[in-house]
């Protein structure tokens, strides 16, 4: 293009542009300060994150900590059930012990009271009619 040929433009658009240079620079300018705020805003977000992963990693600890209570708590219920076992068994074992001589006596007491009994019917037959002779 020749110098003659090109346009020229007047005061008054170039007033315009420079206007709306100027607008878009500030518009550029309030992006900027938009897109730096986002920022800010990102990076607490990410420390937030890292804090709940932290405290996420925390928990876990405790959870496993705690499974392991529960597993110590268990095998010692075990030791507990098996020692109740042990007591019971060892009463019951006690208690056949005491019991099957008791009552074997028991037995031999009851027929022992029964032969008494014979004996005191057959005695008081005898003395009835012992009695019943002497009123005749």
């Amino acid at each position: 293009m020749k110098e003659a040929e090109r346009m020229s433009l007047t005061e008054a658009d170039k007033a315009w542009i420079k206007t709306e240079l100027s607008d878009i620079r500030t518009e550029v300018a309030g992006l900027r300060t938009e897109v730096d705020g986002l920022r800010t805003e990102i990076a607490g977000v990410r420390i937030e994150v890292d804090g709940l992963r932290t405290e996420v990693a925390g928990l876990r600890t405790e959870v496993d900590g705690l499974k392991v209570e529960v597993e110590g708590l268990k095998t010692g219920l075990d030791g507990v059930k098996a020692e109740v076992e042990r007591v019971e068994t060892a009463l019951l074992t006690e208690f056949h012990k005491w019991a099957s001589p008791v009552e074997m006596r028991q037995r031999s007491h009851s027929a022992a009271i029964r032969a008494l009994d014979i004996e005191v019917e057959a005695l008081s037959d005898r003395v009835t009619k012992l009695e019943n002779r002497q009123q005749q």
